[in-house]
């Protein structure tokens, strides 16, 4: 609860939650924000107030902590480009608000970033408009469907320009070997890179989760290569 409280997630829980045993009376992302650099507290994605400011960041923290590997300065221009697509995707495309979150865990070496939006899911909006133009994914489970996504660009859009924005982060966070999770409804899938790609293979899905709706994408990189 200290750690949650830490991050803001209080900050933007409504206030008809009840939390027990009781909510913080002070906040402590409030309290200290910004004294740590290994961590960028949850920021608001909100439809009506555009902060160009916030992946620009996000890669000044992920650069900080992985300032060790040989590949820096790639990484972060890579990176700076992925949290964009992701961000922008929020704003311009699920007409809904959302969070990001970055925290780093020197024990593990690694740093995780998070971009989730409060929109329908991806599974969603993405299997009910394939199926309406082709037959051609019915047969895929969501994990297969969601590696499809990710590699080859598949939209709910007809319109082909549609779906490369996350193709593009995919191939990116394969390039400096991340780690890729998307919380679905009910289940979380991982992704590691295989061969130079993320294959349904390769996936583990965990199953049976609380429900969780919208689209939470995590990337997973590390401190040091």
């Amino acid at each position: 609860m200290g750690y949650i409280d830490r991050m803001g997630f209080f900050d933007h829980l409504d206030a008809r939650v009840e939390t027990v045993p009781e909510r913080p009376l002070v906040s402590g992302a409030r309290m200290f924000r910004g004294g740590n650099n290994g961590l960028l507290e949850i920021v608001p994605i909100a439809t009506g107030h555009r902060d160009d400011d916030l992946p620009d960041r996000l890669t000044g923290v992920l650069g900080q902590a992985c300032a060790a590997r040989a590949d820096a300065g790639p990484l972060s221009e890579a990176a700076s480009t992925l949290f964009s697509e992701l961000i922008g995707n929020v704003y311009d495309h699920t007409r809904t608000n959302g969070h990001v979150a970055l925290q780093v865990y020197p024990g593990g070496s690694k740093v995780k970033v998070v971009v989730c939006d409060d929109g329908l899911g991806l599974m969603e909006t993405l299997r009910p408009a394939l199926n309406d133009r082709t037959d051609a994914y019915v047969g895929l489970t969501d994990v297969q469907l969601l590696v499809e996504m990710f590699r080859n660009g598949l939209s709910r859009h007809p319109d082909p320009k549609h779906g490369q924005g996350l193709k593009d982060c995919a191939t990116k966070a394969i390039r400096f070997q991340a780690d890729l999770d998307v919380r679905l409804a009910r289940q979380n899938v991982r992704l590691r890179p295989s061969r130079g790609a993320y294959e349904p293979t390769t996936a583990y899905c965990s199953e049976g989760l609380p429900l969780l709706r919208g689209t939470h994408i995590a990337f997973t990189f590390g401190l040091a290569t």
